[in-house]
């Protein structure tokens, strides 16, 4: 029997374009095959990394769009204060609480709070652009 499921789960692995050591936990985006983190606002990543590695090794990443059967641990760039709050991408490839206006992109809904620069355990969403 022949099946057209190629995994479980989207987590992939990629080579990393530059050092990405002490990342985890940050927006990436795909660039030329290689993944990069988010520097440049606005922009939809590809997903969060998993696991870091200097330019030329694989490293981990998490698909934002979909096909994640689990939670991740996502950097925060501002506290976050309740469980729920939507996370919108900051230029570094961190996350904080929703703005609620502006020209902005949600990628994630915090499953519980943080302070500045802890990783916390949160939930994709495919990355809307909201203005």
């Amino acid at each position: 029997m022949k099946t057209s499921l190629a995994r479980t789960n989207a987590i992939l692995p990629f080579e990393a374009s530059a050092d990405l050591t002490g990342f985890v936990g940050r927006f990436v985006v795909l660039f030329l095959g290689k993944v990069a983190l988010v520097t440049l606002l606005p922009v939809k990543p590809l997903g969060i990394l998993l696991t870091d590695g200097k330019a030329g090794d694989r490293v981990t990443v998490a698909i934002g769009a979909g096909g994640l059967a689990g939670t991740v641990r996502v950097k925060l760039a501002a506290a976050v204060t309740a469980p729920g709050t939507y996370l919108q991408l900051t230029a570094d490839g961190r996350v904080i609480p929703d703005a609620g206006t502006g020209s902005r992109t949600l990628v994630a809904q915090a499953l519980e709070t943080g302070a500045i620069d802890e990783l916390i355990e949160a939930v994709l969403i495919a990355p809307q652009s909201l203005t």
